[in-house]
């Protein structure tokens, strides 16, 4: 037997045991400033909408859903549904008055994705040599697909009741309308904030 080489099975599978499973969650909620930062540095970097006053909702749309995508991936998550799915609609109906195509908001809420994925390959997971396990990597999917669904519904249903009720074109963003969108957000992370905390102490109950 060559030294130090361990050709017992047991033993071996001991040692792979020991290996501490990748958290997505929990590496998600790490790194959320990091990521919610490089996907608005996407969003205000892809065309000039969100330049001007619309630029003092982008930062606080982006920290909002990150902070809630964990929740998303957890056994919480059907209570941090209602939050991202409201959020997420108030993202595309937000797009729509700053005059984006229904696509153009899939497309922006698609970014999340790619800035997670490239973020995961730079920092990688720290203290594991596994990667993400698959079912979590699904929940990952299945949220943010959620949310591209969600904001594509608030993108319409907006464009719907600017054809109802008004000219036929979403108004501009006004400042009022901004704070108005700005104190739905932080309600939305507030709300997070509060529910995951009882998850996690119902969880540890």
């Amino acid at each position: 037997m060559t030294p130090g080489h361990n050709r017992d099975p047991e033993a071996r599978a001991a040692g792979h045991a020991r290996v501490r499973p990748f958290d997505l969650a929990g590496w998600i909620h790490e790194h959320s400033p990091g990521l919610a930062e490089r996907w608005a540095r996407g969003l205000a970097a892809s065309g000039e909408t969100w330049s001007g006053a619309s630029e003092s909702i982008l930062r606080p749309f982006c920290r909002t859903l990150v902070s809630l995508l964990p929740g998303m991936i957890s056994p919480g998550r059907t209570e941090i549904l209602p939050l991202w799915s409201e959020c997420a609609e108030l993202f595309g109906s937000v797009a729509a008055r700053r005059g984006l195509s229904a696509g153009e908001v899939i497309e922006e809420f698609q970014l999340l994705r790619e800035v997670i994925l490239r973020m995961g390959f730079e920092v990688g997971a720290p203290g594991s040599s596994r990667g993400a396990p698959l079912r979590e990597i699904l929940l990952l999917n299945r949220a943010i697909d959620i949310g591209v669904t969600q904001s594509s519904v608030g993108h319409t249903d907006l464009l719907f009741f600017s054809l109802l009720h008004g000219s036929g074109a979403p108004e501009p963003l006004r400042s009022e309308d901004l704070r108005e969108v700005l104190d739905q957000i932080g309600q939305l992370r507030d709300e997070g904030r509060r529910t995951m905390r009882h998850v996690v102490q119902a969880g540890s109950g």
